[in-house]
């Protein structure tokens, strides 16, 4: 359903493309973050400092008083519609009068300052009548009013209709469930709370219903699959371990154990491994692709990043792990001798990044796919690899722990290994949050900390300005240190930058020939420099809790205690708290059940595949006994295979999940 039908201004369909609202179902999809109950009450029952609605007719010519700067204020006087009451009405920074003509009707919402004094911080001409109940209150962004955003939707209502219902009837009347269109109708205009609360639980379900279709019907093909276990010799993987460079940690060895049993077993492994930035998850990868090499098997290292994966090499290597990289930015004679020694079998481990899904790749014998920061690959792309061999074991590992509670939701029909004990002389980030946009607080500390031989990274949520969510941009900051730090060596990098040109960057900091890298998340994804064990964060607030931890663990990787500063500006005491957390909370998993609690999944996982929606409405925390339900619920439906507009409509979302980065 195009914008177009409901006939808004070009403005208007701009500022709606700023929030992602391209069709009339994304407006209709848009729900309100809370609702102002708007009631009548007498004047004799005011409150001092109390909100107050009232409609009046104004009595005097409105008048204004300047003070220094641009501030101003409105200054009138009404008179009550039902009472003979009169008051001094002041709305600042309104200096137009003629709008307030005397004799006027005028409701205005406001705060009593007692006598007969409101200050004014909204108002209308509407008659207060048609404005009691509830009133949604919709998330906006720079520009767009609320009246606008509530005139838009109130436009939209009508082809409400238009829009499906998927949830199969048998679940809705077993549930008491509206269909999707009166739920959505309802949020928008509840006529009460219990209105409110029914037409919630409705689209709750909805969203968990088809997350868990679409999910488990990715992994469906992976259930109860028999292949031919994978032989080996314990005693030699005994002996490589034995060799490592550090002993494994109780936790790794259980994952290792855990690996070993699934390569063994009749069935094919699908298994998560998560942990802590620095928790040893390498290693543990590492080992599962020496069991498959000892097998006999091929096994691929997925990598997001370039970077990443030439990182990973060079730490199979070191581990005595025969592993050869594949990559676009490889030379074509390069890429030839990788691909003809994969076709042939010589080339036992190979570790790259979606290059490899490209059809031109071929294995002799694939037996094992380790996808690293899995949630950065599309359905499509993990399953065109793990096609190119015969009943491939699949492993992923993830740096964003989740509590257990929820991975079963989150992830699906997966076994998993959680190592939560970190290697010894590790140490938690020292993090410290500071209100506002400059780094003058700490800047001798870190300034000190370098002129040691220590190396930074500063990280910005955005590459170019954006005016709109008024964050600094990785670029000013860039060429703002490099005006005022003039004697320090400072490095840029940022995703639009090609792969060649990170991997220089990364290449001159990893030599210590930077002092300072200057960087957007990109960083977040496993680059691994033990010296730089300092880090700045600008606009903190606009991350996520669980990925402020991620990047931060980036300083913990070698002996020196890692330090983190937090800059934020936001005056929201919501997200100030939540940064102070940071300083506290320094276990992963107890940092993402915390943002699990505040945010919820779609943002603990970062950007969402777009074949797996993200929830508006559905609360994790206090939604589990209905989690629990649709997991049974979308097993049963995938199982009769009788619904036939939901299954459809679950493949072609399973479908459009892509590769991004």
């Amino acid at each position: 359903m195009d914008l177009g039908k409901i006939k808004i201004t070009p403005r208007r369909a701009g500022l709606l493309a700023k929030m992602g609202i391209t069709s009339v179902e994304d407006l209709l999809r848009t729900f309100p973050l809370r609702y102002e109950t708007v009631e009548r009450m007498p004047f004799e029952q005011w409150q001092m400092n109390s909100h107050v609605c009232f409609e009046a007719t104004i009595i005097n010519r409105a008048y204004v008083v300047r003070f220094g700067g641009k501030r101003s204020k409105t200054s009138f006087k009404v008179r009550l519609t039902d009472e003979p009451v009169e008051l001094s009405i002041t709305l600042f920074n309104r200096p137009w009068t003629n709008m307030f003509a005397s004799g006027k009707r005028i409701t205005i919402f406001g705060e009593y300052m007692g006598g007969d004094r409101v200050t004014a911080a909204n108002f209308n001409f509407k008659p207060l009548s048609e404005q009691l109940g509830m009133n949604p209150v919709y998330p906006l962004t720079q520009g767009l009013r609320q009246y606008e955003m509530r005139d838009m939707i109130k436009k939209a209502l009508p082809y409400v209709y238009e829009i499906p219902t998927y949830v199969p009837e048998r679940y809705r009347q077993k549930y008491r469930l509206d269909d999707v269109p009166n739920a959505i109708r309802r949020l928008h205009q509840p006529r009460s709370k219990a209105d409110l609360i029914q037409a919630a639980r409705s689209l709750k379900y909805e969203e968990f219903l088809i997350y868990q279709c679409v999910m488990q019907s990715t992994q469906s093909d992976l259930n109860d699959l028999k292949k031919p276990p994978k032989h080996f010799d314990a005693q030699q993987l005994e002996t490589w371990i034995s060799q490592l460079a550090y002993p494994l940690t109780p936790d790794q060895k259980t994952a290792v154990d855990e690996i070993k049993n699934d390569l063994r077993s009749e069935r094919v492994m699908f298994r998560l491994v998560q942990g802590d930035v620095g928790c040893g998850k390498t290693v543990v990868a590492a080992a599962a692709l020496y069991m498959c090499m000892l097998s006999g098997h091929q096994g691929a290292f997925l990598a997001p990043t370039e970077i990443l994966a030439r990182q990973h090499v060079e730490n199979l290597q070191q581990m005595n792990l025969p592993a050869c990289l594949y990559v676009s930015a490889m030379s074509a004679k390069e890429k030839k001798a990788v691909l003809e020694g994969l076709a042939e079998g010589s080339i036992q481990i190979v570790v790259g990044t979606h290059a490899l899904f490209q059809e031109n790749v071929q294995f002799h014998d694939l037996g094992l796919v380790v996808a690293d920061e899995q949630q950065r690959f599309g359905v499509r792309q993990r399953r065109a690899l793990l096609e190119k061999g015969r009943l491939v074991d699949f492993l992923m590992m993830s740096a964003t722990p989740i509590p257990r509670t929820y991975a079963h939701f989150i992830y699906g029909n997966m076994n998993i290994s959680s190592i939560k004990t970190m290697p010894p002389g590790r140490q938690p980030v020292q993090t410290k949050y500071y209100a506002g946009t400059s780094m003058k607080p700490f800047i001798k500390e870190l300034l000190a900390d370098i002129q040691t031989g220590r190396q930074c990274y500063v990280v910005c949520a955005a590459i170019e300005e954006d005016n709109d969510m008024g964050v600094r941009s990785v670029l000013s900051v860039y060429k703002g240190m490099q005006q005022t730090l003039k004697n320090l060596r400072i490095g840029l990098i940022h995703g639009k930058m090609s792969g060649e040109e990170k991997e220089a960057v990364m290449s001159r900091f990893a030599a210590h020939e930077l002092d300072i890298l200057v960087s957007t998340t990109v960083i977040e994804v496993g680059i691994d420099v033990k010296n730089a064990t300092l880090m700045v964060i600008y606009d903190a607030h606009h991350f996520g809790l669980s990925t402020l931890h991620q990047l931060r663990g980036r300083t913990a990787r070698g002996s020196v205690q890692g330090k983190c500063f937090l800059l934020s500006s936001s005056k929201d005491p919501a997200a100030i708290s939540r940064l102070k957390k940071l300083e506290t909370l320094t276990d992963g998993f107890a940092v993402s059940e915390y943002d699990l609690k505040t945010r919820g999944p779609g943002d603990l996982l970062g950007t969402r595949q777009s074949g797996i929606p993200s929830f508006a409405l559905g609360d994790p925390v206090k939604d589990r006994n209905m989690m629990a339900a649709c997991v049974q619920d979308a097993q049963e439906i995938l199982t009769d295979r009788v619904d036939e507009e939901l299954l459809t409509y679950v493949r072609k979302e399973a479908e459009k999940s892509e590769f991004f980065d």
